[in-house]
């Protein structure tokens, strides 16, 4: 069993001692008023929500479960092989993902998402950002390792809603140019020796007429990462919204026709070269291990440390102390409910 703390160990540990110091002087208090002969179910519930209060403090040092790697070398803890990475997403939320050509009924967002998720899994402990780009880009999501709230952010994240009938047409691929170079410069700076990688999720506006930004980034701020494609080139209609039950398509102002939005390769292609990463197409249900290098975070940023694909996998034991301690509270809660219900009933009774 290994630990990943959420809180230095000294700070748990000083909790900890606050707390059980706490509840002792509470059940002193309460065996100081409590009669002869009650003083077993007085001590089973004070253990019982003692235990909880320190449960709780077990799931915040993150207890889990490493695989066994037999005779051969221990695979490296996510302290040292996630810990210090630094990993944006670069996310094309423009009108072109909602074309549902990634599978029928299946939207390049959805593929978008759930790659985005399954990245998340493959780097415990690093640090996450997302910036998403239509015509121009934005952070979505500030650089964090705060897993637990972005993994909800990720799984409700749409294109732009609101967006001009010929918003296709002036899509940039490389409007998070400028601003991924920011964050990646800020991300050294405040993070001295992690490493950034970085994942560029679209289709390549390959129906904008808008002139696109070259990625101008020095190859010494990414350490790894891809660039996924989405669709397919025959590509299919943009969905614009639903009127009366019925799906309304984007279309060409002038000739009323859909507009139809298929993957742009080429394009794609030159911003894996212009990045200095490899170039993967994605469909639905394909597997997320050949695309994400692992990266020895002792290597020099400015030697491109790609080395072969390894996953770590840790089995979190968190929510089982959770889940304890959960059930031990309520059984408090149930038990003071009924307290108080009793002393009501009593006070009615000398009432009367």
């Amino acid at each position: 069993m290994t630990f990943e703390p959420i809180f230095p160990v000294w700070l748990l540990i000083a909790v900890a001692v606050v707390l059980i110091g706490v509840r002792m002087a509470a059940l002193y208090r309460v065996l100081v008023r409590t009669g002869p002969g009650r003083y077993r179910p007085v001590v089973l519930r004070w253990s019982g929500l003692t235990v909880a209060v320190l449960l709780l403090v077990v799931a915040a040092a993150r207890p889990s479960l490493t695989p066994d790697t037999g005779n051969g070398p221990p695979p490296p803890t996510p302290a040292s092989s996630a810990a210090n990475f630094n990993v944006f997403f670069v996310i094309d939320r423009s009108a072109d993902e909602r074309v549902e050509d990634l599978a029928p009924q299946t939207s390049r967002m959805a593929g978008i998402r759930d790659d985005i998720a399954a990245l998340a899994d493959q780097f415990p402990r690093a640090r996450f950002a997302m910036i998403g780009f239509a015509t121009k880009a934005a952070q979505d999501w500030p650089l964090s390792d705060d897993v637990w709230s972005l993994k909800p952010r990720v799984a409700g994240l749409s294109t732009y809603t609101e967006t001009p009938l010929e918003a296709m047409y002036a899509v940039d691929s490389g409007a998070a140019q400028n601003i991924l170079h920011d964050k990646l410069t800020q991300a050294r700076t405040d993070f001295p020796g992690s490493k950034n990688l970085v994942f560029y999720l679209g289709s390549g506006a390959g129906g904008s007429r808008a002139d696109q930004t070259p990625f101008d980034i020095g190859k010494d701020l990414i350490a790894g990462g891809a660039v996924l494609g989405y669709g397919t080139p025959e590509g299919g209609p943009i969905p614009q919204q639903y009127v009366d039950g019925n799906l309304i398509y984007m279309a060409d102002q002038q000739t009323k026709a859909p507009l139809n939005s298929s993957i742009d390769e080429a394009t794609l292609k030159g911003i894996a070269d212009q990045l200095g990463v490899p170039y993967f197409h994605r469909d639905k249900g394909q597997p997320i291990t050949p695309v994400i290098p692992a990266v020895d975070p002792g290597h020099p940023a400015d030697d491109n440390p790609v080395v072969a694909s390894q996953t770590i996998e840790r089995t979190e034991l968190y929510w089982l102390f959770t889940i304890l301690a959960s059930a031990l509270i309520a059984v408090e809660v149930f038990l003071g409910i009924r307290d108080v219900r009793r002393a009501r009933s009593t006070q009615r009774d000398v009432v009367v």
